[in-house]
This record gives structure tokens, C-alpha cells and sequence, in this order.
């Protein structure tokens, strides 16, 4: 995934339902842009277009962008002596 596209999924976050302009404004792209990002995030599952122009994340988009958390003992390598 992109610089771009994180940037994307990051504002439909914050702004819940978000339209093409509102990222291309958050962003500082042009409308255009913003909506061929936003389309290639829908083809790949990360986005839901919900009518024209408005976007939410999916399941997939909000796990490719929460920190990951580990639970248990986490194995540590060591060198070789």
C-alpha cells in the first residue's frame, strides 16, 4: 500500500463517511486524484463506496491501518556467540 492510500484510509477514519473532496482537500490533491485513489482502494476491499462520492472503510481498511497487537510471550532471537 502507498503513502497516499494510508493518508486516505487514515481521513475516512476521522471523518467517518468521507467524500472525494474532502480527502482531496485533507490532502492536498487534486479531486481527480483523490477519486482514482479512492476507486483502487474500493477494488482492493479497503473501501465501501456507500453512494457517489462517499466512502467508508471496511472491516480489511480499518485492520491495514490499527497497530498491530501481540498478546503473549513474544520470542526473542539472539546472536550467535
Amino acid at each position: 500500500m502507498k503513502g497516499n492510500e494510508k493518508q486516505v484510509l487514515k481521513i475516512v477514519i476521522e471523518l467517518k463517511d468521507a467524500k472525494r473532496e474532502s480527502i482531496a482537500q485533507k490532502i492536498g490533491i487534486s479531486k481527480e486524484y483523490a477519486s482514482k485513489i479512492c476507486q483502487n482502494l474500493v477494488v482492493d476491499g479497503y473501501l465501501d463506496e456507500i453512494n457517489n462520492g462517499n466512502f467508508r472503510l471496511t472491516l480489511k481498511g480499518k485492520k491495514s491501518i490499527s497497530p498491530i497487537i501481540t498478546t503473549g510471550p513474544i520470542p526473542i532471537l539472539k546472536g550467535g556467540n
